[in-house]
């Protein structure tokens, strides 16, 4: 059974196993690096690549949030928990975009704590939906996403 791109990175709907989850954050990180690679060396630190950032983050958030939720579904939490980690992470990366968080060379005050939002979020997120197991059997949020893999 191969992925849905479009029910993967669009739904909040059902439960998605580990193996799901990992692919579309995995496939969505590499966009973003790709992304900054492309944009930074091109427009820098200016006003047109920094809306080109911003447009870029707010499309894989939205992606990011219809993996994160369906995953935390299977962990039988609400999917809008998600949120409780990605609206900080958001606005922390938005910080940085808008060179609010220090410069490339070092980190001011505001840097350190985006920093800590986003690695927190990200150890977070690496533990609940990366490492342990979803609810085995169905739950209020569908069936065992597994139930079709065996």
């Amino acid at each position: 059974m191969g992925l849905d791109f479009n029910y993967l990175f669009t739904s909040f709907d059902g439960r998605i196993n580990r193996a799901k989850y990992w692919a579309g954050a995995l496939i969505l990180l590499v966009v973003w690096v790709i992304f900054g690679l492309i944009v930074n060396p091109i427009f820098g630190g200016t006003i047109f690549g920094a809306i080109l950032l911003i447009l870029a983050l707010t499309a894989l958030f939205y992606a990011f949030y219809a993996v994160a939720a369906k995953r935390f579904q299977d962990r039988d939490k609400p999917g809008v928990t998600a949120l409780y980690g990605l609206a900080p992470a958001f606005v922390a990366n938005l910080l940085t975009i808008f060179g609010l968080a220090g410069t490339p060379q070092g980190f001011n005050a505001v840097g350190w704590i985006c920093a800590l939002v986003i690695w927190g979020v990200a150890l977070w997120f690496l533990i609940e939906l990366g490492i342990l197991k979803g609810t085995p059997g169905p739950n209020r949020f569908g069936g065992d996403p597994l139930a079709a893999v065996r």
